[in-house]
This record gives C-alpha cells, structure tokens and sequence, in this order.
C-alpha cells in the first residue's frame, strides 16, 4: 500500500473496510443391440445455463471504470440520505411525531424498490444502516405500503475545492476507492490543506459495493 505525505493541516480518515463455472457433457446412447455396431456420435456441450453465467460474471473482477461508475452512483444515492431527499409530492402523513412527504419519484414508490437501488452499489449492512436510519439524515418510512421520507435538504460544506478520486486494489477480491479534497481558505481562494478519504470496495455474496461510504462535500 502507498505511503503519501501530506501538507500541513491534513485531516485524515481512513474508513477500512475490510466458482467455478459448471459444464456438462451429453453422453451417446447406448448401442441398440450388442450384435449392431452404431456409428460415431458427436458429443456435444450443453449450453451455459444461466446460474453458471451469473457464476462466471460474479467471479470476475471489476474494471476500473466501473468501479469509477459505482463510485459516481453512490455519491448519488448516498445524497438522498444526506444531501437532497427524493423528490416528494406534498402529501404528508404524521408517524409518531415526525412529519413525512410521500415520494414521487419515479421507481421509488416503495421501500423494496429503494433497498434494492441501494444494494447495487452498497453491502448489506450499509444498506441497512441508511434505511434504519442510523446513517446519513434523511429518513425513508414505509407507510401502508408506500414510501415517505423526512427531511430537507442541505447546503454544501464549504471549503471544499478539487475532488481527486483513485481505485487502488487492496486484495485479491478488494479495493480501496481513495478521495483527496483540497481544503480552501473561503476569503483567500487558495489551497490550505487536504482533506483524505477511503472507501472499502468489496465484493459479498457475489456482488460488488462500498462497504462504507460518506459524501465528502
């Protein structure tokens, strides 16, 4: 792993989170008759079911671009968690004191479908921290079967200037998505520092996502 010296006012943290294909061959049917001698029968393969390849695309390792493009998703998911809430019709309900709006945006009119958008990018077990609420501070409820959020929106931290992102692999089955964020003097417009972020990317029960996440802005 790299070693990497920082400037003065460095702010640093490190989130550390951390078959086979199957074939088979069709036999040639036995001889009609022991006294009949049956000519040669081409043995073919069966083609791939889907399970097995669904195996192989599990297994394989993802590119850097497209760790870069999970990347992206989840700066864009994790925002309606943090940043901006899904977009909501006005329609709102009270549930043990708190106020929600029914969402309306479109593919999201459940908590089932938003779980599932969720789990494209991120594990099971940071799925379920934003969906319990225990991350971020937007909050989805689910309410006679259809999805409202509470919350509103948030400003952008300020300071914030030029986001570097880098995949590095950290394993045979593991990466590390490092963020740099240069740290801006908001009267000066100059770089005082930086601010340093990394994010597990690990692959569990066959699918790839962070294993945590944050925005960083």
């Amino acid at each position: 792993m790299k070693k990497k010296i920082w400037l003065p006012l460095v702010l640093i943290l490190l989130l550390v989170g951390c078959g086979g294909e199957e074939r088979r061959e069709a036999t040639a049917p036995p001889p009609e008759s022991p006294a009949k001698v049956s000519a040669p029968v081409e043995v073919t393969q069966e083609p791939e079911t889907l399970e097995a390849a669904q195996v192989e695309s599990d297994a394989r390792m993802p590119t850097e671009e497209e760790i870069l493009g999970d990347y992206d998703r989840a700066v864009k998911l994790y925002g309606w968690f943090d940043l901006t809430p899904l977009e909501d019709s006005g329609e709102t309900v009270t549930e043990n004191g708190t106020v929600y709006s029914r969402v309306s945006a479109v593919g999201y009119k459940t908590m089932e479908e938003l779980r599932l958008n969720l789990r494209s990018v991120f594990t099971e077990a940071l799925t379920e921290r934003l969906l319990s609420g225990e991350e971020g501070r937007i909050r989805y409820r689910e309410i006679d079967g259809i999805l409202y959020v509470a919350g509103e929106d948030r400003e952008r931290s300020s300071g914030k200037g030029t986001v570097t992102v880098e995949v590095e692999q950290t394993g045979e089955a593991s990466y590390s998505v490092n963020v740099t964020v240069d740290l801006m003097d908001p009267e000066e417009g100059v770089v005082t520092g930086m601010e340093c972020w990394a994010f597990p990317y690990v692959r569990e029960e066959g699918r790839w996502g962070f294993s945590e996440f944050r925005l960083v802005y």
